[in-house]
């Protein structure tokens, strides 16, 4: 009888990978050995069986699944196998909260952190340069799953392209998983740069980093639906993921050590909240970073806007002798939620030190001894902009300075755009400009897609979708475009035959 495999998965599942055939046993064999799985039984079996047929999706009997195979001719078959195996415990595990990462996992310390991104752009290369105590557990792919209890953890997954032939093959300990903290989104670049994402540009690119590998999960199932169902379960995790921890662009040189950026920033606790019920509004979050003998958060929420927004990179200082001032921006412990929170401090009496959300209605509901107060924030940085944030009565002051241009932004705001549309109804002005600088199409394309841009001078100043559904022109370059022109550019280019 061949042996069955055990695969234990952070969320809390057991899958038994059982051969039903000799030609089976061994490509499980195989598998064990490159997930360095060891005999096991008690679990969610996946029954694996070779046939003339080709695979089929898992499908539920007795809570059982089943996988059939082709017969392998070759090792680059036999790989095929092994992946599609794979494939289908983590279609599974995307049902269940997970996400299947484009993205090399390294472990610092006990936590774990991806380095995601498409193909070439140096996920092995990066993992290879890590110093101890830095650890590499996968190079190319990770599994992220949640626990009962909401928390993500990630498992590093075989590089199928090392197990071809020719190539240096390899084994990982697939059910080796660590609590993942940070997702680093990486890119070339001359030099080494660091900026933290907001929610919506981690969620994009996670997105990005998934496709590849949904597609690859997608390819098992025969049913449009389900593969439909898929895509909108991938959505919903990589919002849900970016939402939970921290996401940082990573930009890497080929000489940098780019891993010290990384330590400046890396969260050493859980997923930390604030925030209280009563119409308050969306609470801060923060992720706590250990920097020298500064700490960092970056904020998620809008509870403290204007003075901060999404994905800004705090400062925080310990107060040393200094005393807490209202107005002071500070970073405190909540024992009551089990979390850390950035807010401003309204008062400090005999009584204790009130603090508020600077875009809440009313004041937290618990008064802070001293002892719980980390340090006072002294500095953000959005992008590539710093600025000091000031405290006492200057925070004050600048906090009433920011509510105000928010208030004229708010109720002054539309009236630029009303007089934008209004001198852009008497336009287009194109033949204002010099014949060198107004607009042109310029169209290339491939022998599947056509694609449009709009040039003024050597500037691209709008392209079309690649859909053909709209285009998007930056302003103020819309005044000098004439869109039935370029309306009648796409109609021709639809109908037209593309050349290379």
């Amino acid at each position: 009888m061949p042996h069955s495999l055990k695969l234990d998965l952070a969320d809390g599942r057991r899958w038994i990978i059982r051969p039903v055939d000799e030609q089976a046993a061994a490509i499980v064999a195989e598998l064990g050995r490159v997930m360095r799985l060891v005999p096991g039984a008690g679990g969610r079996e996946l029954c694996v069986s070779v046939g003339n047929e080709t695979e089929r999706p898992v499908h539920e009997a007795d809570g059982a699944g089943a996988c059939r195979l082709v017969a392998p001719t070759d090792r680059e078959t036999q790989v095929d196998q092994m992946r599609r195996i794979a494939s289908l415990i983590a279609r599974e595990s995307m049902v269940r909260g997970g996400l299947l990462f484009h993205g090399a996992l390294a472990e610092y310390r006990g936590s774990g952190f991806i380095m995601a991104g498409p193909g070439m752009v140096g996920k092995s290369t990066a993992s290879r340069r890590l110093p101890l105590p830095w650890r590499s557990l996968s190079d190319d792919m990770t599994l992220v799953v949640r626990d009962g209890k909401g928390r993500l953890w990630a498992h590093p997954w075989p590089t199928w392209s090392s197990l071809r032939p020719g190539r240096p093959g390899g084994s990982w300990a697939v059910e080796h998983a660590v609590p993942l903290r940070a997702v680093f989104f990486l890119d070339q670049a001359p030099s080494d740069q660091l900026e933290p994402l907001n929610v919506t540009q981690a969620t994009a690119l996670t997105l990005e980093s998934a496709e590849e590998l949904v597609h690859e999960v997608k390819f098992v199932l025969t049913d449009v639906d389900a593969a439909r169902v898929l895509s909108n379960q991938v959505l919903s995790v990589a919002k849900s993921l970016a939402l939970s921890i921290p996401g940082f662009s990573l930009r890497l040189s080929l000489d940098g050590r780019f891993w010290e950026r990384i330590e400046r920033v890396l969260p050493v606790g859980a997923l930390l909240g604030s925030g209280e019920d009563g119409g308050c509004p969306d609470p801060v979050s923060v992720e706590s970073l250990m920097a020298g003998d500064s700490l960092r958060v970056v904020c998620t929420g809008n509870s403290m806007e204007p003075t901060f927004r999404d994905s800004d990179l705090l400062e925080i200082r310990p107060y040393g002798t200094r005393r807490v001032r209202p107005g002071d921006v500070v970073c405190f412990n909540s024992p009551d939620k089990g979390t850390t929170v950035v807010h401003r401090v309204v008062a400090v009496d005999s009584g204790g030190i009130r603090t508020r959300g600077d875009n809440n209605s009313t004041d937290d509901p618990r008064v802070l001894p001293a002892g719980d107060v980390i340090g006072r924030t002294e500095a953000a940085q959005r992008g590539p902009r710093r600025w000091v944030v000031r405290g006492g009565w200057r925070g004050r002051l600048e906090l009433r300075c920011a509510r105000l241009v928010r208030g004229i932004r708010r109720y002054a705001g539309p009236l630029p755009h009303r007089l934008y549309s209004l001198v852009a109804g008497l336009g287009p002005f194109d033949h204002l400009l010099p014949v060198s600088y107004r607009p042109r199409l310029v169209r290339f394309g491939t022998p599947y897609q056509v694609f449009l841009k709009l040039l003024m001078g050597r500037h691209t100043v709008g392209q079309c979708d690649r859909y053909f559904e709209k285009w998007q022109i930056r302003r103020p370059f819309r005044l000098f475009v004439d869109e039935r022109i370029i309306r009648k550019a796409v109609f021709l280019a639809m109908r037209s035959k593309v050349r290379d």
